[in-house]
């Protein structure tokens, strides 16, 4: 697919219900949305965290902007968490435990998925052992 074409596509124009009951004799690109049924999910792997952790970003823009993760998880040298705010992807960031026990590091923001609850965000931590 083309560049072109797909700038075709998205310009293409929404069609609302009451225009599909009349009938036309043009093509034109649909996309259905489908809503699944909740499904059971899948054990979350890794150890879970008590408390909530604080990342500061270290580099750009938003250095030094701070936001929290809750709901954590670790598994395979990676943290998981939620986070009400977005965090751009690639972010280098230092992880503020509320655990005492657990010694501050940095690590890179991997992945940060919308989700309902806010977003999803997995961050690859510099060193194992830190976790």
């Amino acid at each position: 697919m083309t560049n072109a074409s797909i700038a075709e596509y998205a310009s293409a124009q929404v069609v609302t219900g009451s225009e599909l009951a009349e009938e036309s004799h043009e093509t034109a690109a649909c996309i259905t949305i489908i809503d699944l049924p909740a499904a059971p999910r899948p054990a979350l792997k890794g150890d879970p965290v008590t408390g909530k952790v604080s990342l500061m970003m270290l580099a750009g823009e938003e250095f030094g902007r701070i936001l929290e993760l809750e709901d954590l998880r670790i598994h395979d040298g990676r943290l998981y968490g939620r986070s009400r705010e977005s965090v751009p992807t690639g972010s280098i960031v230092t992880i503020g435990w509320q655990d005492p026990s657990r010694t501050a590091c940095r690590g890179v923001v991997a992945l940060a998925l919308p989700s309902s609850a806010g977003w999803r965000i997995t961050v690859e931590l510099e060193s194992k052992l830190a976790a």
